[in-house]
């Protein structure tokens, strides 16, 4: 296998994947940027510096990821896989609470790693399942998708100013208590 050589900062480094004991690969590079991400803050992601910490030549990634965006989607969408959707039946409010619990959860634990305007498959699925609670409450399709927007805002915003379980908690009933007296349900047809 040939060895890359290339200059960083004066010094020579040698990369291959033999040298490394790793091959680069899609997986690898969302670990490593999750791990920067949670050492230095999202600021600090760059393909550039993702490929310093990799010890890889910089246009490799590219090979995995178009730019710096598709890396951060693809991020959010590892980290939503890790969202279980709520049991069906039961209180919508119930089900509501779990997801976003659950989705709180991710959003702490993964700083910048989960955002909510990324759309992978995985953040679509959280995101079908909390419009499905909604509309299985009784909500027009337009009220849930902008319950939905509110609720999940409301949830990215107290993990990130870091506001403990009982106020997000106290917060979540209330933005709920006011979607459930904002709307009349369709009559049952029993």
């Amino acid at each position: 296998m040939y060895a890359v050589l290339y200059s960083v900062h004066g010094m020579s480094q040698a990369t291959t994947t033999s040298a490394r004991g790793e091959r680069l690969s899609r997986e690898r590079i969302l670990d490593t940027a999750l791990a920067l991400v949670a050492r230095d803050g999202l600021d600090a992601v760059s393909m550039r510096r993702l490929a310093t910490d990799l010890d890889v030549w910089p246009m490799s990634l590219y090979r995995y990821f178009h730019d710096k965006d598709e890396l951060l989607a693809a991020l959010a969408d590892a980290a939503a896989e890790n969202i279980a959707p709520p049991a069906t039946g039961g209180p919508w409010r119930q089900r509501m609470e779990e997801l976003l619990g659950q989705t709180r959860a991710i959003f702490k634990s993964h700083p910048g790693g989960l955002r909510p305007q990324d759309d992978g498959p995985a953040t679509a699925r959280v995101r079908d399942t909390g419009l499905a609670i909604l509309e299985d409450a009784g909500f027009r399709e337009d009220e849930a998708h902008t319950a939905w927007q509110a609720l999940l805002a409301y949830t990215a915003g107290t993990a990130a100013f870091e506001s403990g379980a009982a106020d997000f908690d106290y917060g979540l009933a209330r933005i709920l208590d006011g979607l459930d007296s904002s709307f009349t349900p369709p009559p049952r047809s029993d």
